[in-house]
């Protein structure tokens, strides 16, 4: 009787070992299966973007200023304001975007400005010369795809109220009844459309 009992005992032992030993198989094989969750892209920041006060257009205060070409008789911009730090990454186009993210923005190697890329009006103030140009072939660093946050007000720390000119593609500050200069329109100036963009602030 007792050896029957510790027999039935030893086999249901045996029966709810082999249980948790094909639970724990299952699950490092679901483990190893699934796909691991995707690292966000690299990002960084670029500081020294300034609003210029003749086109009002965004651009790149840096040692290659001198080089910079503003609508304004095709000199160079001049700074007024507020510095700005602006994130970035160099991924392939588009990564990055979210709901309150546009990628895709990018320096302009030759008039110092910034455009958004995939437009088909990417008009340049260097003249005549054409489009906007974002692949340097003289550079040894990959380019830039920067990332604007809008349609999120003004957080403190924040300026909004920068806008896209479809006109010419470039960001400008659109807080003045004024609207600058756009290379492709000397009357009235830049015209805004698209999402409101808020550039984070680094020097005031």
């Amino acid at each position: 009787m007792n050896e029957a009992f510790n027999a039935r005992r030893s086999s249901r032992r045996s029966f709810l070992a082999g249980g948790i030993l094909l639970g724990l198989s299952a699950a490092a094989g679901e483990s190893l299966s699934s796909p691991a969750p995707a690292a966000a892209e690299p990002r960084w920041t670029s500081d020294g973007w300034r609003f210029c006060v003749n086109c009002f257009e965004l651009f790149l205060f840096d040692i290659t200023v001198n080089e910079s070409r503003c609508p304004q008789n095709s000199g160079t911009h001049q700074p007024a304001g507020w510095t700005f730090r602006l994130t970035y990454n160099d991924s392939q186009s588009g990564v990055g975007e979210s709901s309150n993210i546009q990628a895709n923005w990018r320096h302009c190697y030759r008039c110092s400005s910034l455009f958004w890329g995939p437009s088909a009006t990417k008009r340049c103030p260097l003249w005549p010369g054409g489009d906007h140009q974002w692949l340097n072939p003289y550079s040894p660093y990959p380019p830039r795809q920067f990332l604007l946050t809008h349609d999120v007000g003004q957080p403190s720390g924040w300026q909004n109220r920068w806008r896209f000119c479809f006109k010419c593609s470039a960001l400008f500050f659109d807080g003045y009844a004024q609207k600058g200069l756009c290379p492709f329109d000397y009357v009235y100036g830049h015209t805004a459309a698209g999402y409101d963009f808020a550039m984070p602030v680094s020097a005031y």
